[in-house]
């Protein structure tokens, strides 16, 4: 249960109900260490922090994916002239790379006949793209339903993968300028639309990705 209170819940609302489910069934009422814990929630849990970037890449991970991005075959025993040649090899390679995937993001374009897909593979890299094609198929299986309102310009969705609706996501849509929003906050913690989004957007045939949701560090001409 405390897996999902770090990283499984979609709301605070959803992590206050897992929490007080687990303090109950264990009793950790009077535990002063795990009430420690809770009041730094915020820095923990993922549900709290929806509303700051992160690329996706959880706290936790941090350490992990940088040592994997790096590879970098140094220690505290490694000699000094030993570390330089390490260095300017990992330096080296860096550059291959980025070179080898710039090229390939220049010449290799995704076979799709899908509009929206088309535009996604014009913007973006290859794994970028990549991610947004398993959002944008999982939004084909999705459901959604509007919801009553008297505003004028802006439309309410509940957007699941369930057609009895039982675990939702809103979406709001400001008509006149193609603007949403999520509860699920994908774009603003990730910068990429997550599939509620992308069933609205289908389901009033807009084609193309808004500019507003194109963020340059994930596009060909980052550089």
């Amino acid at each position: 249960m405390f897996h999902k209170c770090l990283s499984g819940c979609d709301s605070e609302s959803d992590f206050e109900d897992c929490w007080h489910k687990m303090v109950q069934k264990h009793g950790l009422e009077k535990k002063e260490w795990f009430d420690r814990l809770y009041g730094l929630r915020d820095k923990w849990c993922t549900a709290l922090s929806k509303d700051i970037f992160s690329a996706g890449i959880l706290s936790s991970q941090r350490v992990e994916v940088t040592n994997r991005a790096i590879s970098f075959k140094a220690n505290k025993t490694t000699k000094l002239l030993e570390f330089f040649h390490i260095f300017e090899a990992t330096v080296k390679r860096w550059r291959s790379t980025e070179k080898s995937d710039n090229f390939r993001c220049t010449t290799e374009r995704p076979r799709t006949t899908t509009k929206i897909l088309k535009h996604a593979a014009e913007v973006y890299t290859l794994n970028l793209y990549k991610n947004f094609r398993l959002e944008f198929e999982t939004s084909l299986g999705a459901y959604a339903r509007e919801k009553a309102t008297s505003m004028q310009y802006v439309k309410f969705f509940d957007v699941s993968l369930d057609e009895d609706y039982l675990h939702t996501y809103q979406v709001i849509y400001y008509t006149q300028n193609n603007e949403f929003m999520c509860s699920c906050m994908c774009f603003t913690e990730t910068g990429l639309l997550c599939f509620h989004i992308i069933k609205i957007m289908l389901m009033y045939n807009i084609l193309a990705i808004p500019e507003r949701y194109i963020l340059k560090r994930w596009t060909k001409l980052a550089k």
